[in-house]
This record gives structure tokens, C-alpha cells and sequence, in this order.
């Protein structure tokens, strides 16, 4: 978790602010309270995001360019995975290989080759051999989480084996009875834990994502606009607050209870009106982007994190899937399943404060899909890095919870604007 913080960042208006909607699977007895539903027409000023900003990877020339293309490799995934057997392996839907490179153990068999075959007349994909598969490995890395020190256990996306990531010295963990007598390679390197983000200042009614808000645990992010039971209320990260426990804006107005928490999902609700709108650019910014819906994340995609104390930062890229971590300020030993990511020019990521926060990729029409919302970072970042962030320090990783999960486990459904 990225510690609780105190901070009393000054007061922004409520203008121009967007926010986000998200679907959350949640059963009638989980509803909270009910809050009235928003205007059908946001009345206030409103700007749109300009979208990612830096170079743009890849050879594209636009960002909206990459955009395009991941889009499209995303779509196709989402069909392949959807119809996976036992021997799929993983995905990778980077834009800059200008193709899906899906990895499987063996015959992928008739249905997933006549698949592959149809997509291919649109968005070039190619079947690679993997030596293990998903369950393979996944079933692998679960009797690594004991090696000492470990701080996250990934299965490789081509299905070659574990990569194990540990504090310290690494010969230890190489030692470790369990790496020794696994079943498929695992390769041994060093990194950060992960620690949970809590801490833009000041909204109110009705409320977007990647704004602050404040529980007796700390001050976190809202992340995305949801109907709960037909109310709309919003969704944010699970380590920010117990249920029942009030919160409040960064100006300290009260918002809302927080309900139908879920430790080891790391996910929260709260009871608070919301519009399907996110917050964009700096942690004062009155800008924002509408939500068009929701997306799945796959390594090699680029997303935008949108955090109350860090504010925008894009180039991140998906670096691995369904990781399952133990995260300090938890109190779940395997916090997951997780997407894991990395701003790839050193720069940070997330920040204290930014628990909760959206995790968005842009899209060509001028939104944004909802991708997760931050629960952790690792691997510390100068301050240099980590400009106008009210909170130090910053994490060149991010580690979100997939929305589609948080869609699929509450039963709401998500606001878009």
C-alpha cells in the first residue's frame, strides 16, 4: 500500500472535473446506502483530456496512432482468450509488434486455429509454441510464495517458466527447496515490495474519479462511477477504509460509508453519487475525460494512471497479469489477482495517495475505457521524477486491480459519460 498521508492539499472548485464509471458485480444484500441519481445532464464546465502525453513509443507518430492499433490487438485478444483451453499460455498485445502474439502449449485445436485464421484478415496474429502453460505455471507459483524475501511470483507470458522477484541478495531464493525442486525454470532477480498508495482536493456532488477523499485509514483516490442496485456510487480501493466508516473530500465535506469491502480483491465501494468521468492532468488540474466503457489488460499495453496526489502520468506499459502479491498494509497474505506496469522512462507512476485512483486507457473517440484502479507500487523514483506530486515518493511500478474483475465480482454496472 503507498501509506496513509495527512496531508491538506488546498482546495480545488469543482470545475471542469470528469469522472469515471465502472461496472462492479455486486449482489442486492452488498448495496450500501442509496444516493439519488445524478442530473442527466452535467450542468458544469467540462474539458477533455488532452490524452497521453511524451514521445510516443513504437515508431507511431501519434499517440492516437498507437491507440488504433491497441485497440484493435486488444479486441482480438479478448475473442482468444474467451476461447482458451488448456493449453493457452498468455498474450501479448503490445502495439509496437504490430501484431498478437498468442503463446499455447500444443494444439490450440480446431476452434481457437479457425479463430486465429478469421482474425487474421484484419489484425495479423501469430500463434507461438509455449512450454508450459497458464495453469501450468500458475499451479507452479503458488508453492513459491514462501521462498524468503519473495516479493512477487510471475508466470511468464510465453509460458517459459516463473520469474521470482526478491528483496536482497538473490542466492538465497535460488537455494530455496521450493525453487529447486519446481517443476518448471525459475529465474531469480531483485526489486522493491510493493506498498499500498493511499492520499485532486477538493470535489463534490456529483463526484469523479481520481479525486481525494478521506476515511479514518488515510486519504485515497475515488476510482470509477458504478450503479450499485441502481444507485450510483463509487468504486475505489479496498485497503482505503473499513465498512461503514465515513469519508469525506479533501475539503472535508462528507461524501458517503464505505461498504462490501473485499480484502484480498483489494476493492471498496462507496456510497456517493458519481459521474462516469475521470480527472486528467496534474493533482490541481480542472480537466477531465468521460468514460466510454471498460477494457482488459494484456502485457504490452500502454495505460494512464490518474491519481488525487500524482496526477496523470502516462507511458506505462503492461508488464505482467494475475500477479498475486502479499502487500505491505494488507492484511491478505496473496492480494490479487493483479495487473503489474511500469513507466518506462524511469519516471513515476503512482504515488501516497493515489490508492483507489483510475487506471485508464485512452481511446480514438476522445474518452477513455477503464482499465483498473491502483492498489500498490514498488521501486522508488527521485523526486525529480515524480514532479508536482504532493507526496513523496513516487513508484516507477504500478499495481492495479483489473476493473473487469471488480465488474464481475460486485454485479454493478459501470456510468459512462
Amino acid at each position: 500500500m503507498i501509506g496513509s498521508q495527512s496531508s491538506t492539499g488546498r482546495a480545488m472548485p469543482h470545475r471542469a472535473l470528469v469522472t469515471a464509471g465502472v461496472a462492479v458485480l455486486v449482489a442486492a444484500s452488498l448495496a450500501g446506502p442509496a444516493t439519488a441519481a445524478p442530473p442527466a445532464v452535467d450542468s458544469r464546465p467540462t474539458t477533455a483530456g488532452a490524452g497521453p502525453v511524451g514521445a510516443v513509443p513504437g515508431g507511431f507518430a501519434t499517440w492516437s496512432e498507437l491507440i488504433d492499433v491497441q485497440t484493435r490487438l486488444n479486441t482480438a485478444a479478448e475473442r482468444i482468450a474467451s476461447a482458451r483451453n488448456t493449453g493457452f499460455a498468455g498474450i501479448v498485445a503490445a502495439p509496437e509488434n504490430r501484431e498478437l502474439r498468442v503463446y499455447w502449449k500444443g494444439d490450440a485445436g480446431a476452434t481457437v486455429g479457425s479463430l486465429i485464421t478469421d482474425l487474421n484478415r484484419t489484425v495479423p496474429v501469430r500463434l507461438l509454441p509455449a512450454r508450459f502453460s497458464a495453469a501450468e505455471l500458475a499451479g507452479a507459483a503458488r508453492g513459491l510464495a514462501a521462498v524468503p524475501n519473495v516479493v512477487n511470483v510471475v508466470p511468464k507470458v510465453d509460458g517459459s517458466g516463473i520469474q521470482l522477484t526478491v528483496t536482497g541478495d538473490t542466492t538465497r531464493a535460488s537455494t530455496a527447496p521450493a525453487v529447486r525442486a519446481s517443476a518448471v525454470p525459475v529465474s531469480v532477480v531483485t526489486g522493491g515490495r510493493p506498498v499500498a498508495t493511499r492520499d485532486r482536493q477538493a470535489d463534490n456532488l456529483y463526484y469523479y474519479g481520481g479525486a481525494r477523499f478521506r476515511s479514518p485509514v488515510g486519504a485515497c483516490s475515488t476510482g470509477f462511477a458504478i450503479y450499485v442496485a441502481g444507485a450510483p456510487q463509487l468504486l475505489t480501493a479496498g485497503h482505503c477504509g473499513e465498512n461503514s466508516q465515513m469519508v469525506t473530500t479533501g475539503a472535508g465535506v462528507t461524501m458517503g460509508s464505505i461498504h462490501s469491502k473485499n480484502v484480498c480483491q483489494d476493492t471498496g465501494i462507496i456510497s456517493a453519487g458519481s459521474w462516469g468521468r475521470v480527472f486528467t492532468g496534474d493533482p490541481y488540474s480542472g480537466t477531465g475525460v468521460g468514460i466510454g466503457g471498460t477494457a482488459g489488460s494484456f502485457v504490452g499495453n500502454w495505460v494512464v494512471t490518474s491519481g488525487a496526489t500524482s496526477g496523470e502520468h502516462s507511458g506505462i506499459q503492461v508488464t505482467a497479469v494475475g500477479l498475486f502479491l502479499a502487500i505491505g498494509g494488507i492484511p491478505c497474505p496473496s492480494v490479487g489477482p493483479l495487473v503489474q506496469a511500469r513507466q518506462t522512462g524511469g519516471q513515476c507512476a503512482v504515488a501516497p495517495g493515489d490508492s483507489g485512483g483510475p487506471v485508464i486507457a485512452y481511446r480514438t473517440d476522445g474518452r477513455a475505457n477503464a482499465v483498473g484502479t491502483i492498489t500498490a507500487g514498488s521501486d522508488p523514483v527521485p523526486n525529480s521524477a515524480c514532479p508536482g506530486t504532493i507526496h513523496t515518493p513516487g513508484y516507477n511500478y504500478v499495481y492495479y486491480v483489473p476493473i473487469i474483475n471488480s465488474v464481475r465480482s460486485y454485479g454493478a454496472s459501470i456510468i459512462t459519460s
